[in-house]
């Protein structure tokens, strides 16, 4: 069996290159008020409040002040955990203090320390001042219909965000809960730390907690925790949560299916554009807890820090930005990244091996909505300027397949007139990293319960004439209803996003697209077969029917995961 291999760092991050290069403004705030803008006392939730006017909540850790905007209240910077700092730093979280005062939730709170990229600052969703980068960045965003109160017991969705484990916020603008919450719906969003800070394993750690390098996805997890136990105070139902996300959020979504740490705090998924599997993707590390343990060390050993309690404490009192600059990060396929920094396989927050762990049925039984774009490579393969140097390509191809399936690769998508070595070079990592994992997974939960597959093709203007297509993320703004400067949202992709969304809901308030609110096209969404597979197709005209370019996504997926085991 070929294993995949690539490059370190790149999960996810085309939605960072898509939200920052293409549409870096923040059309839509997610908060809706001015920054400094006074809130009117007395508005309380189960009244409608005033716009602008002040929403009070009494949650279990303390009173909350929010905001009415429209048909939506917006909760924003609510800690879910203690700042991650100190003895804190590469461990789990643990649960946040509790306050007494009422707490303002009127901005962002600050980011997880990561790799600075220009033009990130108006991606965030706030008209308030940029909140920054900080250690202590575990803090969540909550979106509810305006009125909503305890008992209301309204479905809940937590969405994960991207950007290759290295990059990313909950409060980015594209992940504006707001259309979502009018249809009915408490969302919430967070962030996780990144970088080294989130993955960084040892040995002493592990000695210390049973468990090494996850601090990222022990963090997500803390997340569900806190909404198990504070969501109804928002008018949401604990027992009604589907978790979501998009590339790394999507990666972390799989891993949390199949985590024991993860059991029970969920009952339907969304997976947009990857899945656990492709952790193995990773160069060198590849999720291997003893492989990761030795790469790890070597940036350790750049603070003069040796794998042992003094080593870990002096890691500690390392600065936060210096250890999150120095955690290798890369989204272009041409040029390799190592040491970078991944979930881990360490059979306690994520299991050895998830594909045996899902074949065998061990991951929870949940409903799935699941699928991946027409172009996912295209972000990740750069179009050269001027002359190209086609054995950078070959050489891409060949780590991420390896010797024997480059070669079966390039025999079944030979370069031609129509193909260039760029354009294959996209299709390989667009298949191997991407759409292959997503069929697999298909083919082996679909055994344990419903799983509904989309293929996302609509290619606006601005995308073609960048030769983007329906590139990796960009489904992101029609599920958000996120209006993008560059898009030009017209009627047609205005019926896109309400066709898309209205599924989506649909989903997580009854773990099937096709009940409830009826979107534009009145078609089936087919349940996955693995035997006869199906999908929906969402593009200028929706469709649904056999999954498409079938042949093609099965060779590639048996070329990176060897034939389907059965159960």
């Amino acid at each position: 069996m070929t294993r995949v291999r690539t490059y370190l760092g790149v999960l996810g991050v085309g939605v960072f290159l898509v939200c920052l290069a293409l549409w870096p403004l923040a059309a839509r705030a997610a908060d809706g008020a001015q920054a400094g803008a006074k809130a009117t006392d007395g508005a309380q939730v189960g009244a409608k409040a005033t716009d602008g006017g002040q929403v009070k909540v009494e949650t279990p850790l303390g009173p909350v002040a929010g905001v009415a905007k429209g048909e939506v209240s917006v909760f924003l910077g609510l800690p879910f955990a203690k700042p991650p700092v100190g003895d804190l730093r590469f461990a789990p979280p643990q649960n946040a203090e509790p306050w007494t005062a009422p707490r303002e939730a009127l901005k962002p709170g600050p980011m997880c320390s990561q790799i600075p990229m220009d033009l990130f600052q108006s991606s965030v969703a706030s008209n308030h001042a940029f909140p920054g980068y900080s250690e202590d960045c575990l803090n969540l965003n909550v979106w509810t219909p305006v009125g909503a109160k305890k008992g209301d017991n309204l479905p809940v969705y937590v969405f994960i965000h991207g950007g290759g484990f290295g990059l990313g916020a909950g409060s980015q603008a594209m992940y504006d809960g707001s259309a979502l919450a009018k249809e009915g719906l408490v969302v919430v969003t967070f962030n996780y730390r990144l970088g080294a800070l989130g993955f960084f394993a040892s040995q002493e750690t592990l000695k210390q907690y049973d468990t090494t390098g996850n601090w990222g996805i022990l963090d997500q997890i803390k997340a569900l925790e806190w909404v198990r136990d504070n969501v109804s105070a928002f008018g949401g139902d604990p027992a009604k949560v589907t978790v979501g996300g998009e590339s790394a959020g999507s990666f972390s979504v799989a891993g949390l299916i199949l985590s024991p740490r993860a059991q029970g705090l969920f009952r339907s998924a969304i997976m947009e554009s990857g899945t656990i599997f492709g952790v193995e993707s990773f160069l060198f590390a590849r999720g291997k807890l003893d492989l990761a343990l030795k790469t790890n060390s070597v940036l350790a050993s750049a603070f003069g820090a040796a794998d042992d309690p003094e080593g870990l404490a002096k890691l500690r009192k390392a600065d936060a930005n210096l250890l999150t600059r120095l955690s290798p990060f890369g989204f272009d396929f041409t040029k390799p990244v190592f040491l970078g920094m991944s979930p881990i396989k360490d059979g306690k927050v994520i299991p050895t091996d998830p594909l045996g762990a899902l074949a065998e049925g061990h991951g929870q039984k949940v409903k799935v909505l699941m699928g991946f774009n027409g172009d996912e490579g295209t972000l990740f393969v750069p179009a050269p300027e001027g002359s190209k140097d086609d054995q950078v390509y070959k050489d891409a191809v060949f780590l991420l397949l390896g010797a024997e399936g480059a070669k079966a690769f390039w025999e079944r998508f030979p370069v031609d007139k129509n193909n260039d070595i760029v354009a294959r070079t996209r299709q390989v990592i667009g298949y191997a990293f991407m759409s292959s994992t997503m069929k697999r997974f298909a083919d082996l939960h679909a055994q344990f319960d419903d799983v509904y597959f989309y293929r996302f093709d609509y290619v606006t203007q601005a995308m073609a004439k960048l030769g983007l297509g329906a590139a990796h993320a960009s489904e992101l703004a029609y599920v958000f209803d996120f209006k993008m400067p560059m898009v030009n949202f017209g009627e047609k992709e205005q019926k896109l996003s309400d066709e898309m969304r209205l599924r989506w809901v649909n989903f997580i308030k009854n773990g099937d697209p096709n009940v409830g609110s009826a979107p534009p096209t009145k078609i089936d969404w087919p349940k996955y077969d693995p035997q006869n597979p199906q999908a929906i197709v969402f593009n200028e005209t929706v469709t649904a029917g056999p999954f498409p370019d079938l042949e093609n996504l099965d060779f590639m997926t048996d070329l990176v995961f060897g034939p389907l085991p059965r159960k």
